[in-house]
């Protein structure tokens, strides 16, 4: 899937801050809930950078492993740390940012049972990757957008930045106000069936609920494993409000993410049996056949 980026480089983007936040809670095995609270908790209100400019004149930008040293040619200390998240106000229009990435990934490596003593090591491995001094210039920033600074590598070893505009990826993460996911039902609607894209891309609607599958190494997800989302959804004229309620590595097990309230706004349409697909700001209109 080819995302609009508003950073345009060798770069691709991920599905939003909630592959990251899934990510982190597979790896705990069950433990999404308590992952979501040590997230949230982490994310640094840095307010207001001009309160001179009026409110609706502005947009928030947040951001995810990157230190932001530079705001149109002024300094700044928008995080010094690796693993920074944040988020501030800032004036719409065009803006240019320098920061640095740094991340630091922390991995069990060994486990060392000792049957006399009756005790167990743990040994972990930390890994802190960095680059310093990335611009990202002259980004076009919408008044009541969202935008989102992140970074991390693909299974390729690339370091992959982006600038993403999730105004229509709504995330309870970041304080933004999601409903909650409506109940089941198994009343067929139009979208009914299997749709696919050329990109390999699925989405499946059954009743009022929906699957989508990003394989792997597309440009929305650089990892090596199929990202599976799946929940339901709510559908008002061309507008479908995506409730993503459990997500998978596999589409085999299934982890519960109801808590966290993330949503996708897709605009949609057909066309001589096809089904056309937008994410604004995000995906341009994709078509999808169906299967």
């Amino acid at each position: 899937m080819y995302m609009k980026n508003i950073f345009k480089s060798k770069i691709s983007t991920l599905l939003g801050v909630i592959v990251f936040v899934a990510v982190i809670g597979l790896s705990l095995s069950g433990c999404m809930s308590m992952a979501m609270g040590m997230v949230k908790s982490q994310i640094k209100d840095y307010g207001i950078y001009d309160n001179s400019v009026p409110l609706d004149q502005q947009c928030e930008l947040r951001f995810m492993f990157v230190n932001i040293k530079s705001f149109n040619g002024k300094s700044v200390a928008w995080g010094g740390k690796a693993n920074n998240m944040g988020r501030i106000k800032v004036p719409a229009g065009t803006n240019t940012f320098v920061f640095d990435w740094l991340q630091e990934l922390t991995k069990l490596s060994s486990v060392d049972y000792n049957a006399v003593r009756g005790t167990t090591t743990y040994a972990f491995t930390t890994t802190t990757s960095s680059l310093n001094n990335i611009t990202i210039p002259s980004a076009e920033m919408l008044a009541g957008h969202n935008y989102f600074i992140g970074g991390g590598k693909g299974i390729d070893g690339q370091l992959r930045i982006w600038l993403l505009d999730m105004t229509s990826m709504p995330s309870d993460v970041y304080g933004d106000i999601v409903a909650k996911a409506p109940k089941v039902s198994k009343t067929p609607t139009k979208l009914e069936g299997k749709w696919k894209n050329s990109f390999g891309e699925v989405f499946e609607f059954t009743g009022n609920t929906w699957i989508q599958m990003e394989p792997p190494m597309t440009a929305s997800n650089t990892g090596p494993n199929e990202i599976w989302l799946k929940g339901t959804f709510e559908d008002a004229d061309g507008t479908l409000m995506l409730y993503a309620t459990d997500t998978s590595l596999n589409g085999k097990k299934w982890f519960d993410m109801s808590f966290m309230k993330q949503a996708y706004i897709w605009k949609y349409s057909f066309n001589e049996g096809n089904l056309s697909m937008e994410l604004p700001w995000v995906m341009p209109a994709t078509k999808y056949i169906k299967q």
